[in-house]
């Protein structure tokens, strides 16, 4: 049978066969499990109550990122299978890919900059398309990047996404990003103002960290961080990395400006300067004043 709460899920929970689990978080818990119907592997993704929400708002958030997904096909963001509840309990099962979030792989090795560069064209890709269906991710981190064995990245964890024009939230009020990753206008809670180049500076402050070591902000408490993601402009990447290529210190620093319009406006365009560090061009820069530099 199945716990919830806070407690392990150790066999099983409905006809899913638990094998392991991967991940816990605030507000659920991810397991290597088996398809009741052909046995294959998939990552199962259950809710658990906490005080601070309640079961409804679980509902809520787990069908709010069942619907985003079944709008997101793509080869670099993470495949939805199914969703539903057991004994009342919600649920999402995905395809089970085997890798490490980008998180974890710092932890073993450092990463090649050739290597964070082409997974970062491709995920701002991934997210150009998610952008062009109008949802946002708000909250890109290395942990939400899981690397494949064969290198390939795939965007992971929309439960915080939110879709433009749609005023209702996901029902998780504490949960509003992570301050580390987090643009400015969402730190100040200017909904309003998210759009693509809102993710566009989480994509900036993971290459940031990938590169050298550590996030563009790190506060001794939250409140800390996210006063500096609002006030103060990050360390040179080269300071921390001075082997760093100069053209992509400047595509990081124009991702993590702090007034959107100064960053890329879309991912696209950031994919595609990406792309041309790769084949050893000189990058385009963002629109507008700013892009002058790049010149």
């Amino acid at each position: 049978m199945y716990a919830t709460g806070r407690q392990r899920l150790l066999r099983q929970f409905g006809d899913y066969i638990i094998d392991k689990e991967i991940w816990r978080g605030e507000h659920s818990t991810v397991y290597l499990a088996r398809d009741p119907r052909d046995k294959s592997a998939v990552a199962l993704k259950v809710f658990y109550a906490v005080a601070s929400i309640s079961v409804t708002a679980q509902r809520r958030v787990a069908a709010r990122e069942s619907w985003i997904l079944r709008e997101l096909k793509h080869a670099h963001i993470v495949r939805l299978q199914s969703h539903g509840e057991c004994g009342g309990v919600p649920y999402l099962s995905f395809h089970f890919i085997d890798g490490l979030g980008l998180d974890q792989v710092l932890k073993s090795r450092a990463l090649e900059p050739a290597e964070v560069l082409a997974m970062t064209a491709k995920v701002s890709r991934a997210l150009h398309f998610a952008h062009s269906k109008g949802i946002f991710h708000r909250d890109l981190k290395p942990r939400n990047i899981l690397r494949d064995m064969a290198g390939e990245p795939h965007v992971l964890d929309w439960g915080l996404a939110w879709r433009k024009g749609d005023s209702s939230e996901s029902g998780v009020q504490t949960i509003i990003g992570t301050p580390a990753y987090m643009s400015p206008e969402q730190a100040r809670g200017e909904e309003e103002r998210l759009t693509a180049a809102s993710d566009v500076y989480s994509l900036g402050a993971i290459m940031y960290h990938l590169l050298t070591g550590k996030p563009p902000f790190e506060g001794e408490t939250t409140w800390k961080t996210l006063q500096m993601a609002m006030s103060l402009a990050p360390k040179r990447p080269m300071e921390l990395n001075a082997a760093m290529d100069a053209r992509v210190e400047r595509i990081i620093l124009a991702c993590l400006h702090k007034e959107p319009v100064h960053r890329y406006t879309t991912a696209l365009a950031l994919a595609e300067d990406i792309e041309r560090v790769l084949a050893d061009k000189q990058p385009k820069g963002p629109a507008g004043i700013l892009g002058r530099l790049f010149s």
